[in-house]
């Protein structure tokens, strides 16, 4: 017996139709759809891309000023100050020396000048009127700390003098002679152990070109080469304090220097520019002088 076989009838209805694909409408509706999306998303990351560039902006400004006004504030607060006593005359009348005893911080139009001894200071055991020992303890080897041809301050109690060193040796330094041939460590009237030396600053801070398109804040320390200290600062303006004054004032030919208690700091920085707009912030900051307000 023979099996005739049977032929199935062709797929109809719902089976056929899940086979089908997108037609061209619906293709391009999802085209559309993504486009959308990707659009949104890179308008989003355009935003966020703005954002950090503004917000890098500001922080660099912001360092800048912050870096200036730390290091220009060490330089004011010391302006005119000493180890010794503030009723310690200056006695040599070189120009730093009046400099020193008259204008020991002085603004123009160009930047600011500050005087003053270095903050660390060498007690002196032994002196004459062109040499000076050291504490051994304090000190014990001089050419570690001081090189000849170094401008330094030496006082006491009743006096002041720049010297500037001839020699250096591992406990003591000598200078050319003092006036009157004046012993720092020989005065009945100043105690011997008041009697101490120091570094002699000199700086000048203003505001130049840095040879890439802008300005930058520059310092000068004892006449040396300057040094570039923070870039984007484009204005730097200084007002001053005198003792007994409620306001402080541009300087001018009027201000007595050797009054002046504070000094205000007002400068102006610019960063990238985003979108094409430039980024400016200005800041500003207040200055004590130690030797008067002490």
């Amino acid at each position: 017996m023979s099996l005739i076989p049977v032929a199935r009838p062709p797929m109809r209805g719902p089976a056929r139709s899940r086979m089908a694909g997108l037609s061209l409408i619906e293709l391009m509706i999802a085209m559309v759809l993504g486009l959308i999306v990707l659009g949104a998303a890179f308008a989003v990351f355009m935003s966020n891309q703005r954002t950090f560039g503004a917000n890098e902006g500001v922080n660099r400004i912001q360092e800048s000023a912050r870096v200036a006004f730390e290091l220009m504030s060490r330089d004011i607060r010391a302006a005119g100050g000493s180890a010794c006593s503030n009723m310690s005359v200056v006695e040599t009348t070189d120009g730093d020396s009046v400099a020193f005893a008259n204008t020991p911080v002085f603004a123009d139009a160009e930047g600011l000048t500050v005087v003053s001894g270095d903050d660390a200071a060498y007690r002196v055991v032994n002196s004459s009127a062109t040499s000076v020992q050291f504490d051994p303890v304090q000190v014990p080897d001089a050419t570690e700390i001081f090189e000849a041809n170094n401008l330094l301050l030496l006082c006491n109690a009743r006096k002041t003098f720049l010297v500037r060193a001839a020699s250096v040796s591992s406990n003591g330094l000598t200078f050319p002679a003092l006036p009157g041939g004046y012993d720092p460590t020989n005065d009945e009237f100043a105690p011997p152990a008041a009697v101490v030396i120091a570094r002699f600053r000199n700086v000048r801070w203003y505001v130049d070109e840095n040879g890439r398109g802008g300005s930058s804040l520059w310092v000068r320390r004892q006449g040396g080469a300057p040094e570039e200290v923070a870039e984007g600062i484009t204005a730097l303006e200084f007002e001053v304090l005198e003792a007994g004054d409620t306001a402080y004032a541009a300087p001018g030919g009027g201000t007595d220097w050797n009054n002046v208690i504070a000094v205000r700091m007002n400068m102006t920085l610019e960063g990238a520019e985003i979108d094409g707009q430039e980024l400016t912030r200005t800041a500003s900051n207040v200055i004590s002088l130690r030797s008067r307000t002490l």
